[in-house]
């Protein structure tokens, strides 16, 4: 081997070392934080979900999905699921790459998700339930409503994200990052530095958040803790996502379904929410003011007060 060859192997080797201890250091840091008690584990295909229950077992159930990214979780519902739970026995679980469920290394696609969740809904909750679903989540809840109608009542979709952005293709440079996202040192790194504390308190400030005072340092927690537990595991959907796996047109689904569909959204998604409606007949625009992408964290009483007036 000659020196530069030699100059090169060391130098890669040390960087190496000082990344696979960056990532070690960050593992060690996290601290577990949950505003949940009482979770249950449901197995799909030998791998967990988590989820809680809450509300009296006599009510209509309502299952509630979360925010498709690396940082959220059923605690995305922390702030409204006891004010429904007096209506309603609600679910909430983490979604398969999310929260405590498991974080397996797989391509996360749309499909999979439906069948999580119609095997959760026969499984678990075992009869005709309502879903309220999150932001990116949209997409999922209405190709289990296209895919399996009989196990679904109402929908309400909180901010639904535009059929554009669901149906965008990968470009080469998002294949790149996600396969790199899947190196064993230098992908965890990555990922690490994408999900740093700075760079999750922006998300939520600027992008979830109408007013950035009323970030909670318990949301943050929450979402940093969500994003980095089970060794940063997280990488792997958010891989998923870059490479648009999880993306899916669901135009079809909307043409095809019969649910009664409530659509929640600010003044930004007015043309989100007609863009909708030209598809399906049976959507009722439900808008609020005073939030972004997150208004059950935001303002979670006109959230909570929204969802039980759709379903009731």
């Amino acid at each position: 081997m000659n020196k530069p060859t030699k100059k090169l192997v060391t130098y890669s080797s040390l960087l190496l070392t000082a990344l696979y201890a960056a990532n070690k250091y960050i593992d060690s840091c996290i601290t577990p934080i949950t505003s949940s008690k009482n979770s249950f584990t449901f197995v799909w295909k030998e791998h967990q979900i988590q989820y809680i229950e809450k509300g009296d077992n006599k009510n209509p159930p309502l299952l509630l999905i979360h925010n498709l990214i690396p940082s959220s979780s059923k605690e995305e519902w922390y702030r409204i699921d006891d004010i429904l739970s007096k209506d309603f026995h609600v679910y909430e679980l983490d979604l398969l790459g999310c929260g405590n469920s498991d974080k397996p290394n797989i391509t996360y696609i749309n499909y999979m998700y439906v069948q999580i969740i119609s095997a959760f809904i026969n499984e678990v909750i075992k009869e005709k339930t309502n879903i309220c679903a999150a932001s990116f989540s949209s997409s999922i809840v209405l190709m289990t409503a296209r895919f399996y109608p009989g196990i679904i009542n109402k929908i309400v979709i909180v901010n639904p994200t535009s059929i554009d952005k669901l149906v965008k293709p990968a470009t080469y440079k998002n294949k790149i990052e996600s396969n790199i996202l899947e190196l064993p040192i230098i992908g965890t790194f990555l990922y690490n530095c994408k999900m740093s504390k700075s760079s999750i308190e922006d998300y939520y400030k600027y992008i979830c958040f109408y007013n950035d005072k009323n970030v909670s340092s318990k949301t943050l927690d929450i979402a940093y803790y969500n994003a980095h537990n089970q060794h940063s595991s997280g990488k792997f959907l958010l891989g998923s996502i870059i490479g648009k796996y999880t993306n899916i047109n669901i135009i079809y689904a909307l043409n095809k379904i019969n649910h009664n569909l409530y659509l929640i959204g600010n003044g930004n998604y007015k043309s989100i929410i007609q863009e909708y409606k030209k598809y399906n007949k049976n959507i009722h625009a439900v808008y609020v003011s005073n939030c972004r992408l997150l208004p059950q964290l935001e303002i979670p009483e006109t959230i909570a007060d929204k969802i039980k007036r759709s379903l009731n």
